[in-house]
Formats: structure tokens, C-alpha cells, sequence
């Protein structure tokens, strides 16, 4: 089996109203896959609850990877705002409104276990690379979806 990370993200601007959005598939960290296999034998692990963002670069060493452990320069991170699962899918919603996260955002990453408000916290679940600049006139929305293929 292996998890296979689907990404939306919606950016909405609150004064033209226009919405621009991107959907991109990408890997799943080790780390967290090990986080999801102690959880199948009663560990208190695997459950993701942070969303983070940074403006890490992310070419050449610090293409996102399965290795991965944390964002490469981790901006802004918040508590997820939904997580639901369906099958064999999880999956997390996370909104950020005009004052939060706003920059040249280069990677997102889900974070759990023991991950808090604190930079570079926790397990780190998924990792993507993705070129989003947010300004104070915008909100941002992300869907990720984690599903475990069984093929």
C-alpha cells in the first residue's frame, strides 16, 4: 500500500472576487507512513492536525521528497479546520483568512502527532511544493486528501 496526496487549493480575492485554483498531486513522507503504521497497532500516533506553509526553496536539495521531515523555512502554521475520512481517504481542509499566511508561499506541508503551534513541530505527514503569493486581500483555501492505494 502507499498514500497517494491530492492537493486543491482555492485563493479567493474578498475585493474583485476573483478565484484562481490549482489542483497538484503529490508524495507522501516515510515519516508520516511510519506514524500510520504504529497507529494500525494501538500506538497513540498517525493523526494529523496542522497545516503549515513556508517559503522554503524547493529545487535542486530541497525538492519535496519521501524523506522529508519538515518544511525547508516554515512560515505560518495553523490548527486544521476539518478532517474527515470516506474509504480508504482522509482528508483535512484548512482556511487561511486575509491576516494570516500572507507572502511568497513556495511549500505546504501536513504535520501530526506531536505537532503544536511551534515551527517545525510533529510528525510531518505530506509535503508539497507549490509557487502561491497571498496578500492581505485574499483568503486561501486547501483541500488535501490522503488516500491509501491498495494497488
Amino acid at each position: 500500500m502507499k498514500l497517494v496526496s491530492n492537493i486543491k487549493i482555492v485563493k479567493e480575492n474578498v475585493k474583485t472576487k476573483e478565484v484562481v485554483i490549482r489542483e497538484l498531486h503529490n508524495i507522501s513522507c516515510t515519516v508520516g507512513a511510519e506514524s500510520l503504521a504504529a497507529r494500525m497497532v494501538g500506538a497513540e500516533r498517525g493523526q494529523v492536525t496542522y497545516f503549515a506553509v513556508g517559503t522554503g526553496t524547493v529545487s535542486g536539495a530541497n525538492v519535496p521528497t519521501i524523506g522529508d521531515t519538515k518544511l525547508h523555512t516554515e512560515l505560518f502554521r495553523k490548527q486544521i479546520s476539518v478532517r474527515s475520512s470516506s474509504g480508504a481517504t482522509a482528508s483535512f481542509r484548512i482556511f487561511f483568512n486575509t491576516s494570516e499566511a500572507n507572502g511568497s508561499i513556495t511549500e505546504i506541508g501536513l504535520f501530526g502527532d506531536a505537532a503544536s503551534a511551534t515551527a517545525d513541530s510533529g510528525v510531518l505527514f505530506a509535503r508539497a511544493a507549490e509557487s502561491i503569493t497571498k496578500t492581505s486581500s485574499e483568503t486561501l483555501t486547501i483541500d488535501w486528501s490522503l488516500d491509501i492505494d491498495a494497488t
